[in-house]
């Protein structure tokens, strides 16, 4: 009787189980429903590396921190640092990689000394101008008369003066390696071309994106797909999306260079990242890359990554793949779209953190925000980084912990605090040094202007920030 009630309720268990994972449930721990803010986000330090203010609502997104620790790589709307100050056409669409120091003391310096100002040039801000140069598709090279205007996404550092980014042109996105010695003479070279590159008739569109390095520069991922006619044409056959690893030291000739799938194909695949000893990648995927119907969402997976065998120039597929996140979505829910994507390992690498739109704990808000989830997929993610508004684009630093990432919080409550009593300080100086005596209630009144100046700028531009001692 005894053995016949623990075959029953393990019966049950394993039915509840099913039925648990059949609607998309998660048998995982839930993550803590407390939710505790500092200011206008989550508690931790924060600094601001992007302090301009223009109304236009410029877009700085895909930070990358040079390998010394000083300068931000990213990407921004064409009219932030226009290649063409006086062009008066059409708004151009494309996006640029502006390069950008982060000032020393950034986590010391009172704000007033770095005081907001009207365009990211006077915070040090450079365009990464590309020059002319060839790329061949088909049998004849063809010159990029307007590189510095064609679209470039996702920069990532090779070495101090050397960027790797996709760009997109000839119909074709491609990864170019960037010499930005001179950022505003930079010069480009296509970094691997596909065998059908040489076709005029007959050849595959194909589309490489979303690099990344191996942290000891050996190896390059990046998602890969192709097309026989243009994506948008309906009669258009397309290949799906995988992780591609190109080998960095067979690059001198884009034309030899070993290029070899990691992953099987899905119906959409992104953003691969690295952990910190090289030997595994995060990356976002449809599910029906686990043979599941895909809907409209992206969960994580993580694989391994065999450095013995690369070097034989292929991999086993799919080694050890490993779904990390199970999403649900409900019937109205404001964003449908990737619910877990753009991860980045912890300095230890035992964490995952990345950008998803889930229901924040303690919250019916479904913005994005940015999570923690464990690099094994034990426990269902928790929050990281919370404010009520866009927090994307999050990229660990290894070498000290902190997480660069960007947010449309505007400007952080730390920050409007310390600008407003500096500012009440300076009043209140003046009014010693001077011959004029401005009462206290003016004082505060001009205080609280330039701070309601600045709010203005929350969910108006998507600013770069620092964030540590989380």
């Amino acid at each position: 009787m005894q053995g016949f009630r623990k075959s029953y309720l393990m019966t049950g268990y394993l039915i509840l189980l099913v039925a648990a994972l059949t609607v998309g449930c998660s048998t995982k721990e839930d993550p803590d429903e407390t939710m505790t803010l500092c200011g206008n986000h989550s508690c931790g330090n924060l600094a601001m590396v992007t302090i301009d203010t223009t109304s236009d609502g410029f877009q700085y997104l895909d930070p990358s921190l040079s390998p010394d620790g000083t300068r931000l790589a990213f990407t921004a709307d064409w009219a932030t640092i226009p290649t063409d100050p006086n062009y008066e056409g059409e708004p151009i669409l494309s996006r640029q990689v502006l390069l950008l120091p982060i000032p020393e003391n950034i986590w010391t310096d009172s704000m007033r000394t770095r005081e907001p100002v009207s365009g990211i040039q006077d915070i040090g801000g450079e365009l990464v101008e590309l020059q002319p140069f060839y790329y061949q598709f088909g049998e004849d090279p063809i010159p990029t008369d307007n590189a510095a205007d064609i679209n470039k996404g996702a920069p990532v550092w090779l070495d101090e003066s050397t960027l790797l980014m996709q760009a997109r042109f000839g119909r074709r996105d491609r990864i170019i390696r960037v010499d930005i010695s001179n950022p505003s003479d930079a010069m480009a070279e296509v970094l691997y071309y596909e065998p059908d590159d040489t076709l005029i008739i007959g050849g595959w569109i194909y589309y490489h994106d979303k690099p990344a390095l191996s942290p000891d520069g050996r190896w390059m991922a990046f998602t890969r797909f192709g097309c026989d006619l243009e994506p948008n044409e309906p009669d258009a056959v397309c290949t799906g999306q995988s992780i591609w690893i190109l080998d960095m030291s067979t690059t001198d000739n884009p034309r030899t260079a070993t290029a070899f799938p990691l992953t099987s194909e899905c119906s959409g695949m992104t953003d691969p990242c690295w952990n910190p000893d090289g030997t595994v990648l995060c990356f976002a995927a449809r599910t029906d890359l686990i043979g599941e119907t895909s809907g409209p969402t992206a969960e994580l997976f993580r694989v391994d990554f065999d450095a013995a065998e690369a070097e034989t120039g292929a991999l086993t597929l799919d080694r050890n793949l490993q779904r990390l996140t199970t999403t649900s979505v409900s019937d109205g829910d404001p964003i449908t779209g990737l619910h877990a994507y753009a991860p980045t390992f912890s300095t230890s690498g035992g964490e995952i953190y990345f950008v998803s739109s889930r229901r924040a704990p303690a919250s019916t808000q479904r913005g994005r925000n940015i999570w923690r989830v464990p690099a094994d997929g034990r426990l269902e993610p928790a929050l990281l980084f919370f404010s009520r508004y866009d927090d994307v684009d999050p990229v660990m630093d290894w070498n000290t912990g902190t997480l660069i990432m960007c947010s449309k919080m505007g400007f952080p409550t730390e920050v409007l605090n310390a600008l407003e009593q500096e500012t009440i300080d300076y009043w209140y100086a003046y009014n010693d040094t001077s011959e004029n005596d401005l009462s206290d209630v003016e004082i505060h009144r001009r205080a609280a202007q330039d701070r309601e100046q600045l709010e203005y700028f929350e969910d108006v531009m998507s600013h770069l920030f620092l964030f540590r001692g989380f």
